[in-house]
């Protein structure tokens, strides 16, 4: 929603003002999530430099702050992802551990792999919105980042999931017949 809102905002409101409400409800939104910020670790920091941003424009007056704070969330998830794929468990499988309690080392290292694609995702989607903030119309940027990029978020989320029921089945499968050829070895011993 936040695009909309600059997009709305911008049209009723001077920078500065907007910036300053843009400011408080962020700030609001990390106090209201202050409960489940080890379930959103990306909240804070995300945040911080979100605030940042939109004091870029409530300094200067001007729509880049608004237009940079989508890159500068995107950039914070990557920076979140990537720590946490150097110094696991990752995001994907504290997630997944949600769930299920129990995780094998396939498993873990599907959420390794799964953390990496994301990784790849934020990298390629905040060059995309940096491109937006810096080269295009406020209303491109509006559709990229208030639109697209969620329309691509959730085709990776859906691509992802399909993978991993497919990739499940295969390890369920492969679990099956291992049970039936132990079983087998101690028939015949």
């Amino acid at each position: 929603m936040y695009p909309f809102a600059v997009y709305i905002g911008l049209n009723n409101l001077s920078p500065s003002a907007l910036a300053l409400i843009l400011i408080a409800l962020v700030l609001m939104r990390v106090f209201l999530a202050r409960s489940n910020l080890k379930k959103l670790p990306w909240l804070v920091p995300a945040s911080l430099l979100g605030v940042a941003a939109i004091a870029v424009s409530a300094l200067t007056d001007s729509i880049i702050g608004f237009k940079l704070y989508p890159l500068a969330v995107n950039f914070a998830m990557l920076m979140v992802f990537a720590y946490s794929y150097i110094k696991p468990p990752t995001v994907i499988e504290t997630f997944a551990r949600l769930t299920e309690k129990n995780i094998s080392s396939q498993a873990i290292k599907y959420t390794a792999n799964v953390t990496l694609v994301w990784c790849l995702f934020f990298t390629a989607n905040g060059l995309v919105s940096l491109y937006t903030a810096l080269f295009t119309p406020l209303d491109i940027w509006m559709i990229y980042n208030g639109f697209i990029s969620y329309i691509l978020m959730a085709l990776l989320m859906l691509v992802e999931y399909l993978v991993r029921l497919k990739v499940k089945k295969k390890h369920q499968l492969l679990s099956a017949k291992s049970t039936k050829a132990s079983e087998s070895a101690e028939l015949h011993e």
